[in-house]
């Protein structure tokens, strides 16, 4: 048996002892007041000594309860300390536990250890992944970039190879600021970004420009608004992730209508006539591959992607959605904005 539940018994059982104690304490002063005991000195002692030995049986009590919490108190305290976003579950390694901290309390701190130990290794092990997979990526863009570079220099070219190569470059361009994005998310929370001042309507013109041809043929008309022109301070590269997954959804899911882009002095907002989304796909939407049960209207992983850059660069990220009227995205800049 477990020290906790040694403690339990130990606690129940003086409980026992404390309410057998009260029993006789009234039937002796019942006695007592009916004068039914012929010594009444004797039975003063009686009930003096049966009170301290309720005091006694309390203090005990007390002790043993106080003793057998004292464990999970200790848990609790140390979890309570911990970061929501970067739990310290190294304070339970064996090592730093207190001696007296035995039996199922023990097992628990055990439990939490190794679990902690678990999650580390999976972060770390995605974290490495990501960033040795986007490193690796970055050698073949590269090789694209330069290549297409070469090709746009040939007069021959046709007008629609031309366009075509255009293409190229622009999304040749996206999967690299995606390999950016991707190694700062690989990143350590701890280690700084690499930001820079730059004006918010550069990343907005270029978006919108891919965006037209991607409408090309498409009844739906693109509507862009500049309320603001702020400048930010950030890496320039995010925005432009998180702008054209935003984009890219909306021109996905909207064969017609209009598709509004509107740019403040502390949000950038896009929104769109497409299906739309209801409360359930909504409320998981920026969850990796969500999709609906039907297969459309989800996602994907492109909002995955902006909701984590925006959390990473205190850019909220919200969303508004009703089926079959649309969807409105919202990037937050917050106050470290600053008008040109």
């Amino acid at each position: 048996m477990s020290f906790s539940w040694r403690n339990i018994r130990v606690v129940f059982l003086l409980q026992v002892a404390i309410a057998s104690l009260v029993v006789l304490l009234c039937m002796l002063g019942l006695a007592a007041a009916y004068g039914q005991l012929p010594f009444a000195g004797p039975v003063l002692a009686a009930i003096l000594v049966a009170l301290g030995a309720i005091a006694t049986a309390t203090w005990l009590g007390y002790r043993a309860t106080k003793r057998m919490l004292a464990p999970v108190h200790w848990l609790l305290r140390e979890v309570s300390r911990w970061d929501p976003a970067r739990p310290d579950t190294h304070v339970f390694a064996p090592a730093r536990i207190p001696p007296g901290l035995q039996g199922d309390a023990r097992k628990l701190a055990d439990a939490l250890h190794g679990l902690g130990s678990r999650v580390d290794a999976c972060v770390a092990r995605e974290r490495d992944f990501t960033r040795d997979a986007s490193h690796e990526l970055r050698t073949p863009l590269t090789v694209i970039r330069m290549a297409t570079d070469l090709m746009a220099n040939d007069e021959g070219l046709s007008e629609r190879s031309r366009r075509s190569l255009a293409r190229i470059q622009s999304a040749n361009a996206s999967m690299e600021a995606l390999m950016e994005a991707l190694l700062l998310l690989a990143r350590d929370e701890q280690v700084p970004l690499e930001t820079e001042d730059f004006p918010a309507r550069d990343i907005v013109e270029d978006a919108v420009a891919r965006l037209r041809e991607e409408l090309e043929g498409k009844p739906v008309a693109l509507q862009v608004e500049y309320a603001a022109q702020p400048m930010l301070h950030a890496p320039p590269r995010v925005l432009g992730v998180m702008l054209g997954n935003l984009l890219s959804n909306a021109a996905r899911f909207t064969d017609a209508g209009s598709i509004r882009v509107r740019l403040g002095h502390d949000r950038l907002e896009v929104e769109d006539t497409g299906i739309g989304m209801d409360a359930a796909l909504l409320a998981r939407a920026f969850e990796p591959f969500h999709r609906g049960d039907d297969g459309q209207g989800g996602p994907g992983l492109g909002l995955s992607i902006a909701h984590r850059l925006g959390q990473r660069c205190g850019w909220p990220l919200q969303l508004e959605s009703t089926p079959g009227v649309g969807t409105r995205a919202a990037i937050l800049f917050g106050a470290s904005t600053q008008d040109l």
